[in-house]
């Protein structure tokens, strides 16, 4: 744990952000490879983000990196990922359902804006969407689901994000977190 922290720290104050910039990510069907991004999108941000709530940033856009791979590009529901998960096969079955031909060209984008008094990122992933507002609900209710070993990120990003909105399909998500 605390080389994971320690490279996460480095890797924080590696980069010296602008204050303003904006770009695009694009990665494919991998939640290893949406773990990697959120430690990227982080060594973006400006050096004036306290460790803390970086490392949050960071928890937030991994959680929602990671559903829009899982939920998104993958199609694995609630449901199916929690049959799945009491097998400890869960990680397997991704890595053999990311080949599969109606899985493996899609593709997560996130863009990003920096600006000094905010961050913004959209995350959209090549799925058909979910019911945004039914989940948003269920996560906004105390401890509704603390008992899962999964179904948190929602509402972490609640909690990590001064803004969460979906587009209408569900696919796409955009949160804002205040700088100043």
């Amino acid at each position: 744990m605390y080389s994971i922290h320690r490279s996460f720290a480095d890797n924080c104050m590696a980069v010296t952000a602008p204050v303003r910039s904006k770009g695009r990510f694009t990665i494919g069907c991998d939640i290893i490879e949406a773990d990697k991004l959120s430690n990227r999108l982080v060594a973006l941000l400006p050096k004036t983000l306290d460790l803390r709530a970086a490392n949050a940033v960071r928890l937030g856009l991994r959680e929602l990196l990671i559903n829009a791979v899982e939920h998104g590009c993958l199609e694995v529901g609630f449901e199916l990922k929690s049959k799945i998960a009491e097998s400890d096969d869960y990680l397997q079955f991704l890595l053999e359902r990311q080949k599969l031909p109606e899985y493996r060209l899609r593709t997560v984008q996130v863009e990003y804006e920096i600006r000094p008094q905010r961050i913004v990122f959209r995350i959209t992933d090549g799925g058909k969407g979910f019911d945004h507002k039914h989940r948003t609900h269920k996560a906004r209710e105390d401890d509704a689901l603390a008992h899962l070993a999964h179904g948190r990120g929602i509402k972490m990003s609640l909690r990590i994000f001064d803004r969460v909105r979906y587009n209408t399909a569900g696919n796409s998500v955009t949160v804002l977190k205040k700088l100043a």
